[in-house]
């Protein structure tokens, strides 16, 4: 865990502050690995639920420079109160979308869509606020490593949440009881005072918006692929290898754990191993993100799907530090947290449009969004193949 330097206001601040990002990426990853069992209890197809996951990405969206604007000064245990409040009200609403018996489509479809629109308003203003507040209460020489606790607080997060839903397989009352409980993490926050609020910084600089744009391209594209993924992969695992779809929902989780298990390892062993080479670290990633992809399409039985996921995971890992590095390196200074909160909210369009695009195409054909997704990786090394990433002094071609 990360330790706070002795300047630090209250002991334990990141740790505890890991434990809010755990519980958003709890969130995200236990109502994914519920998808089938949504669609099978709502009577809702893949196209209706890619559009529900599409509405909490726009919440998310939103509310997320909302929040930046709001949130500065109240301090942030009262902050995170209201934050987690949302977004317990956005799981319980669906937990009893899927716990009511006998509810009618329309009405299953609208608890849905309200439950992600509360959990993407509240989840919105839990990264950005933690990641400040780790910031200021750290020496600078050691925030890169309490960020990046914070990241991993997220990851295992979202493993918890893949492996608690994995045991859906016996009944999903505990389950969804873990879910609705998870934002409570949230109210373990330090009381650290907010600071001052400020006018973000613009990308109008020379360069900035020249130099990002190609990168934000890449890593929307990569997220569109992964938002796909994450909405039929449950689905696809039902529809052809003949799963009810409790087991479907239980392997979905146990594979979104390998998947989340591989991207970690990868950041923390494999991408410090492999220089600073960005092109051909770029290139590498994309790479293992259409073959791992491909693989799913193709799969003739479910371990090499699950196994295709885990490449595509790894290919996601490798590609998105090396396309984040270039972007901030490619900007002014003083719009460098400017591109990197846009990157953010990038990410979250990428996958929102990823869900709803996937479950169309899932509609069409079961494996046409892994196919898409494999054209979309190759498609981008071509891409990346062009840009300038290893040399600073030039901004992105």
């Amino acid at each position: 865990m990360v330790r706070i330097d002795a300047r630090a206001p209250g002991d334990g601040a990141a740790e505890r502050l890991s434990l809010a990002a755990a519980s958003v990426g709890f969130g995200q990853s236990a109502v994914l690995a519920l998808v089938p069992v949504a669609a099978e209890r709502t009577g809702l197809d893949a196209a209706a639920i890619g559009g529900v996951a599409f509405a909490g990405a726009v919440a998310f969206l939103v509310c997320a420079p909302l929040w930046g604007h709001w949130g500065t000064g109240w301090g942030l245990r009262r902050l995170f109160a209201v934050l987690a409040a949302l977004m317990t009200l956005g799981h319980g609403l669906f937990a009893l979308a899927l716990a009511v018996p006998n509810l009618p489509t329309a009405s299953a479809l609208a608890l849905l869509v309200i439950s992600r629109i509360a959990y993407g308003a509240g989840a919105a203003g839990v990264m950005p606020h933690a990641q400040a507040a780790v910031a200021g209460a750290v020496a600078e020489p050691a925030r890169p490593t309490a960020l990046g606790r914070l990241s991993a607080g997220l990851s295992v997060g979202r493993i918890l949440g893949s492996l608690v839903m994995s045991v859906g397989i016996l009944g999903t009352a505990a389950p969804l009881v873990a879910l609705a409980a998870s934002p409570l993490l949230l109210l373990a926050a330090p009381d650290l005072a907010g600071g001052p609020k400020a006018k973000p910084a613009r990308m109008h600089s020379h360069g900035g918006l020249r130099g990002a744009g190609p990168l934000m391209g890449i890593g929307f594209a990569l997220t569109l692929g992964l938002g796909q993924i994450q909405i039929v992969l449950g689905l696809l695992l039902q529809q052809r290898f003949g799963f009810d779809a409790a087991a479907a929902a239980g392997l979905a989780g146990a594979t979104f754990a390998l998947v989340a298990v591989t991207m970690i390892l990868t950041q923390l062993l494999l991408v410090p191993r492999l220089g600073p080479n960005l092109r051909r670290n770029l290139g590498l990633g994309l790479a293992g993100f259409a073959v791992g992809t491909g693989l799913i399409a193709c799969a003739p039985g479910a371990w090499l799907a699950m196994l295709g996921a885990v490449l595509a995971g790894a290919g996601i890992a490798l590609a998105t530090p090396h396309y984040t590095a270039a972007l901030v390196a490619r900007v002014p200074v003083q719009a460098q947290a400017a591109a990197a909160g846009w990157l953010a909210s990038v990410h979250v369009l990428g996958q929102g449009i990823g869900a709803l695009c996937g479950g169309a195409a899932f509609r069409i054909a079961p494996a046409l969004p892994f196919w898409t997704c494999a054209a979309l990786g190759l498609a981008l090394i071509g891409a990346a193949a062009r840009l300038r990433l290893d040399d600073p002094r030039h901004p992105v071609a």
